[in-house]
Order: structure tokens, then sequence, then C-alpha cells
């Protein structure tokens, strides 16, 4: 019996670790991309995907839309 509940706790323990350690890089980075032109959805999802695997979308900025590329920073 005691041996089942060190077990037990044991297993609990490394399984929480294990999880703790996969949902510690899920931190977003950002990347501003095509700065010098105005944005064009499709391009800047194009290169976003192509440059950091991540989202690419518009988005308004002082007098043009820029293109903001979101994803998972690497650890």
């Amino acid at each position: 019996m005691a041996k089942s509940t060190i077990f037990a706790i044991f297993m609990i323990v490394l399984v929480l670790g294990m999880v703790t350690k996969e949902t510690k890089g899920q931190e977003m980075c950002r990347d501003l991309l095509m700065r010098a032109k105005n944005c064009d959805d499709s391009t800047c999802a194009t290169l976003c995907k192509q440059k950091w695997k991540g989202n690419g979308s518009c988005f308004p900025n002082v007098y043009r839309k820029s293109c903001l590329c979101t994803f998972p920073c690497k650890t």
C-alpha cells in the first residue's frame, strides 16, 4: 500500500513538471514586416509564415498600414 502511494505521488509530480515545462515556451513574440510600403493582407500572411512560421495581419499605423507578425518565441 505504501509503495503504491509513493509511486502515485511520484507520477503526479513528474506529470505536473512536464506540463509546466511545455507551457513555459508559449510566450508570443512580434515583428513588424513591410514597414516601407502599404500592407497587403495576403502578402503579410505569406511573409510571416515563411519567416517566423507565425500569423501576420495588417494594422493601421500613422500614415500607412503595417504588417504585424505574431509567432511563438523560441526558448
